[in-house]
């Protein structure tokens, strides 16, 4: 079992939307919302955080959800691994990823300004962009970014493993399997709008669509 959820979180704008969320996200994610500053991070938490909820509670699990905790490295899980899941946030989407094995998920807004960064390529990926276009340096640093992210969420490091360190390109085109800490590795990428999505698992059935969640249908639940 693998499903990718996806939630506008400018859906959140309306007040009313709002506060019912909080009331029903949960103590530990409400109290995390409400330290942050600006109100674009805290409805992109929320959006995170009620998918989440929402996820446990499609597997009438919701009892798990109040159960989970956070590692040193600021990674959510469950102390006896009852399900897996990872979250991100960009531009005004969160998304969730959820499932029975071990998972990262990232997702990106493509910006027309690439990010300043540290090393993030090894030497065949770093010839690769040097040899494209302006529009194509865009996409190929945005997959590999997302990948590699969703790589080092599932290790549970997040940026604090080093990406440099491993490939997850062959050309212009995402790997299908890389093996990381004698792990065989499964990737997948695809763009939504101006937003590229990207997932690793241990298993090879990925899901082949990010289901986009009404909010509406969220808080009724």
């Amino acid at each position: 079992m693998m499903e990718l959820l996806m939630l506008d979180a400018d859906e959140l704008l309306n007040p009313q939307k709002y506060q019912k969320a909080m009331e029903v996200v949960g103590e530990a994610r409400r109290s995390k919302i409400e330290k942050m500053r600006k109100e674009e991070s805290k409805r992109l938490s929320l959006a995170a955080g009620i998918l989440l909820r929402y996820a446990f509670l499609s597997v009438n699990q919701l009892e798990l959800y109040n159960a989970i905790e956070i590692t040193e490295n600021g990674k959510p899980f469950l102390p006896n691994n009852e399900y897996y899941f990872s979250l991100s946030h960009s531009g005004k989407f969160a998304i969730c990823g959820f499932a029975d094995a071990s998972i990262g998920c990232d997702i990106e807004l493509v910006r027309e300004k690439l990010p300043h960064t540290t090393k993030i390529f090894t030497d065949d990926e770093e010839k690769t962009f040097g040899a494209l276009d302006e529009k194509e340096k865009k996409l190929f640093f945005f997959y590999l970014w997302t990948c590699k992210e969703s790589v080092t969420k599932w290790i549970g490091k997040g940026i604090a493993f080093p990406f440099h360190h491993f490939s997850v390109m062959t050309g212009q085109q995402v790997k299908k399997t890389i093996v990381i800490e004698e792990k065989n590795l499964f990737l997948g990428s695809f763009q939504i709008e101006n937003y590229i999505v990207s997932l690793c698992a241990e298993t090879p059935e990925l899901p082949r669509e990010i289901k986009k969640m009404d909010l509406n249908l969220i808080l009724e639940n």
